[in-house]
């Protein structure tokens, strides 16, 4: 495509699209679309929220613990687990941990299939078997957990972690 324009009138056409441009990117410095307003619509950019990681604890053995003959608290949901687990006969303090993840209906059954997210295996590799299993057979031992109608619907499908400790204490 050819242009019959004398170079004068070019560049006067190309000066003069220019000019618009820094004119309109000026106007919009003024009117404050690049500024930092106070107006109610305007919010600084802030990270989001962090995901909730749900509910942690551990669990460590204890043959002194009473069963809980109703759960309407977070701690007594993780007493009530520890008075039901007991790690492995004689593997003494294996150093062996699981961390489980899963969520209980509103009756205190579990909610699907729990999920180990971590393994330790301590000092004992051939122990991991008997250990998981302790561990699962706690739950159904355990579950439904008795818990009250109002701690049931406030905790019904929220995430638990339980950490498994067969390690000495401290």
């Amino acid at each position: 495509m050819r242009c019959d324009l004398p170079s004068g009138a070019r560049r006067i056409i190309a000066a003069f699209l220019l000019a618009t441009i820094f004119a309109s990117a000026a106007a919009a410095q003024e009117d404050g679309l690049f500024q930092r307003r106070d107006d109610d619509w305007y919010e600084p950019f802030e990270p989001p929220p962090s995901l909730p990681e749900g509910i942690q604890g551990v669990v460590r053995p204890n043959s002194k613990a009473d069963r809980v003959p109703h759960i309407n608290t977070l701690r007594e949901v993780f007493q009530a687990l520890q008075a039901c687990w007991h790690p492995p006969s004689g593997s003494g303090y294996s150093g062996q941990e699981i961390t489980l993840r899963l969520s209980f209906k509103r009756n205190g059954e579990v909610l699907g299939q729990p999920r180990i997210t971590y393994y330790k295996p301590g000092t004992q590799g051939e122990q991991r078997g008997p250990f998981t299993r302790s561990v699962r057979e706690a739950f159904e031992r355990c579950t439904p957990f008795p818990f009250t109608e109002s701690f049931g619907a406030a905790i019904a499908g929220r995430i638990f972690s339980f950490r498994f400790v067969d390690a000495q204490p401290m």
